[in-house]
């Protein structure tokens, strides 16, 4: 049998390491990967309220593909009204025509194309009160990144059944990180959110983004605004800029304050007037402080010139009530500053030696609720358990 030549050969073993190359390819790194799954037809925020009035409110949501929401709503569990927006993921829909202080229940379906549907559960909603009725509210802040002691507390708030919850800021850790929006605020606090609306102001952790304005429905320009809620009306300011007088922001509010025929007035923003904190502002066991974030000092005089009752923040991760304060002094006829930071945020500490302003103060996650009725404002905090820890009144 004659033997084989040797250009035969090779090509013959090159032919069979091909064949075993493309073999190998297909079943492997060439192999075409499985399609990606199709996005599930789910709320990636659960239904939740802003902007109450005693007309109206706004209810909003997040789907995680594109769908047409619908509300329902009525003064009864048949839900005679309703109101539809436009498709797409974020979900904004302003319901009016209400009739005042009044106990609503809702429910939010969003459509997509053939038999795609999500729906909320039967939900509630109350429209703000008249002047002469009684009201609460909830107030917290700079929950940040701590769904676990967030969650805790919005249980808490909503055992109490607020009328609505005012937020100190630093709603996230990181403004940019849309998860920690969707995680870590919205879902430990759905149950809350779903019946209470929100009434926040803007951290420095938010970093201004667009992410903040996209998940909150609040009077325009939204980094600032007030409402009117019974007998009250709330200012909220953005501290993040200097709020010096000739500022857009501190003539809006000079002017806003003087207008404003409310018996009682209160005005929040992240940043604190006066603090009593160990280092925010001047280390306390080395040197001074300058007791408080200079760029919202110039409110000062304008809060004690139009009789402001309460100035809250957050932004220190603690518990602190002031004594009244005018002029520098402790004084009846001053206003009370209020900080609540303790929603998540890493806990800080007060300086060494007591300050001239500290009336009450705890270094504790907690959350606070008031109650007004006519000419009485009462105000209580809680812990993270539960507990009673401060009370006050203030009486005109």
């Amino acid at each position: 049998m004659p033997t084989p030549s040797k250009s035969r050969v090779v090509g013959t073993a090159a032919w069979l390491g091909l064949l075993l190359l493309v073999a190998l390819a297909r079943g492997t790194g060439d192999k075409p990967p499985p399609p990606a799954a199709a996005p599930v037809a789910n709320f990636a925020v659960a239904p939740y309220l802003q902007y109450a009035t005693k007309t109206a409110i706004t209810v909003m949501a997040e789907t995680a593909v594109p769908l047409t929401a619908t509300v329902r709503y009525g003064l009864s569990a048949d839900l005679k009204g309703t109101a539809t927006g436009q498709p797409g993921t974020m979900h904004e829909l302003r319901l009016e025509g209400l009739q005042p202080s009044a106990k609503y229940f809702y429910q939010v379906t969003c459509r997509g194309d053939g038999a795609t549907t999500v729906a909320s559960p039967l939900l509630t909603f109350t429209t703000a009160c008249d002047s002469s009725e009684a009201f609460s509210f909830t107030v917290v802040g700079d929950t940040q990144k701590n769904p676990v002691v967030t969650g805790k507390i919005a249980k808490l708030m909503w055992e109490r059944r607020p009328h609505f919850v005012l937020h100190m800021g630093d709603v996230v850790d990181n403004g940019p990180d849309k998860r920690e929006w969707t995680n870590e605020f919205f879902k430990p606090c759905a149950e809350l959110l779903s019946r209470v609306p929100i009434y926040p102001c803007i951290g420095n952790h938010e970093k201004n983004h667009p992410h903040y304005y996209q998940y909150f429905s609040l009077p325009a320009p939204e980094n600032y605004y007030h409402f009117t809620y019974g007998n009250a009306e709330f200012f909220s300011m953005d501290s993040n800029q200097f709020l010096t007088p000739g500022t857009k922001q501190y003539e809006w509010l000079d002017k806003a304050l003087s207008a404003s025929t409310a018996k009682w007035k209160i005005c929040y923003h992240h940043h604190p007037c006066y603090t009593s904190d160990a280092d925010d502002y001047g280390d306390t066991y080395k040197g001074g402080s300058t007791l408080g974030e200079l760029k919202v000092k110039f409110l000062v005089p304008l809060y004690e010139k139009h009789k402001v009752d309460i100035a809250m923040n957050g932004h220190v991760h603690f518990y602190e009530r002031t004594h009244p304060i005018k002029a520098g002094k402790v004084d009846r006829a001053g206003v009370v500053y209020l900080t609540s930071g303790g929603g998540g945020g890493k806990l800080e500490d007060f300086g060494p030696t007591p300050t001239f302003f500290k009336n009450q103060n705890r270094v504790d996650y907690h959350y606070c609720y008031f109650t007004i009725f006519d000419n009485v404002l009462e105000g209580k905090a809680f812990d993270h358990e539960g507990r009673l820890f401060d009370t006050f009144e203030i009486k005109k």
